[in-house]
């Protein structure tokens, strides 16, 4: 069920110190909800603290920490649900829409300001885009949720594709997140049927894989995968 107050700092809190961060990192969050994250300064996010700007900075350097700790709290939460899940089945594409559906729970309260954040999605070079350097633990998480769901899975598939598979549907899963942004249908039925027509064909060319037929068009995949991970924008830094 989506959340009805700000996610929380995962670790427990016990000091001053860890009890003033998680408020003002609520207080940000239920701001940018409320007015946006473009109009929310590092002022504002003190005052509804009722903290210094002083110590609001201590904690957060800028607005966008503050997002990308919103982006690990949410990656936390996703794979502490998915890991529990995938005690109930092996099957990886009941696992694989569970992920999805779970993370877009995750997301659902907060729907406003990530779509002012989706703005930036398209620009590698900025630190909230998913495909930026200051994302990459964050993206690599995500990643691994998938890895993890399909090498604990009765899927049986060749090496080399089994190697790049959780960054495919990771991107996947990414445009389906972004089409869910704009989706005004009721309970985002769209999202949720998009997801399951597309993961039907995907799952059809998984399982044609196997063939040796199919090798000329897996190779175009490997390139398009090798060409777009030595892409410079995307790379560590």
């Amino acid at each position: 069920m989506p959340h009805s107050v700000p996610k929380k700092i995962s670790h427990k809190t016990s000091s001053k110190r860890e009890l003033t961060k998680e408020r003002i990192y609520n207080s940000a969050i239920t701001l940018f909800q409320k007015e946006g994250y473009e109009s929310a300064t590092m002022r504002r996010i003190a005052k509804e603290a009722r903290v210094s700007l002083g110590l609001t900075y201590y904690h957060f350097k800028t607005k966008e920490e503050i997002v990308l700790h919103f982006y690990r709290e949410s990656q936390i939460e996703v794979k502490q649900l998915t890991s529990q899940f995938f005690k109930s089945t092996r099957d990886f594409k009941t696992r694989l829409k569970y992920i999805i559906l779970t993370q877009l729970e995750s997301f659902s309260e907060y729907k406003m300001f990530l779509q002012v954040l989706a703005r930036h999605a398209g620009d590698p070079s900025h630190s909230l885009s998913p495909f930026s350097p200051e994302t990459i633990l964050i993206r690599e998480e995500a990643v691994g949720i998938i890895r993890e769901a399909l090498e604990t899975s009765n899927l049986k598939i060749r090496d080399d594709l089994a190697e790049i598979l959780p960054e495919l549907l990771w991107l996947e899963q990414m445009g389906l997140v972004y089409f869910w942004l704009s989706d005004s249908s009721k309970f985002y039925n769209n999202t949720k049927h998009l997801m399951n027509d597309s993961l039907e064909l995907t799952f059809k060319l998984i399982k044609l894989s196997n063939f040796p037929l199919f090798k000329n068009v897996m190779g175009p995949i490997f390139r398009m995968y090798r060409l777009v991970k030595t892409n410079p924008l995307i790379q560590k830094r």
